[in-house]
């Protein structure tokens, strides 16, 4: 037997503070479903993070898109990043992530997005955790 819930009551949802990977819902009678993909991430010291960003910028240079100056720039900063004595991985992942924000509106990105999955792992790998955001570009995070 169901119950009906009464008008007055509490809807609220309270979180203390992450709440990545889940569902969070209210009313009655609702379904909802969370589908996980898992993937194992490369050894970072594995990865060739100078050919992994040669191989994402060729790939997104055939998008034609109308952000392609800025993608360009975006994956420049992070050559030039790279060719310091001790790259900054952070100022690596921060061109990067700005680069995929622009590729990702262009009208063909849906069209790369399986020769980009493994780049932007083994990418995520080399710039470690803080990082992982990434992977949301090609459908592996949130």
């Amino acid at each position: 037997m169901t119950r009906k819930a009464s008008p007055a009551s509490d809807r609220s949802v309270h979180i203390g503070r992450d709440a990545k990977g889940s569902i969070i819902q209210t009313g009655d009678l609702n379904v909802a479903s969370v589908d996980y993909r898992q993937i194992s991430l490369p050894p970072p010291e594995s990865v060739d993070i100078r050919e992994t960003i040669s191989t994402i910028s060729a790939t997104l240079t055939q998008l034609g898109a109308t952000d392609q100056r800025k993608i360009e720039n975006a994956l420049s900063d992070a050559e030039d990043e790279l060719n310091k004595p001790e790259p900054d991985k952070d100022e690596v992942g921060s061109a990067l992530d700005r680069a995929l924000k622009y590729a990702e509106k262009a009208e063909g990105f849906t069209g790369v997005i399986e020769k980009l999955t493994p780049c932007v792992i083994n990418a995520a790998s080399w710039l470690g955790m803080t990082w992982h955001s990434i992977l949301s570009f090609v459908g592996l995070a949130t």
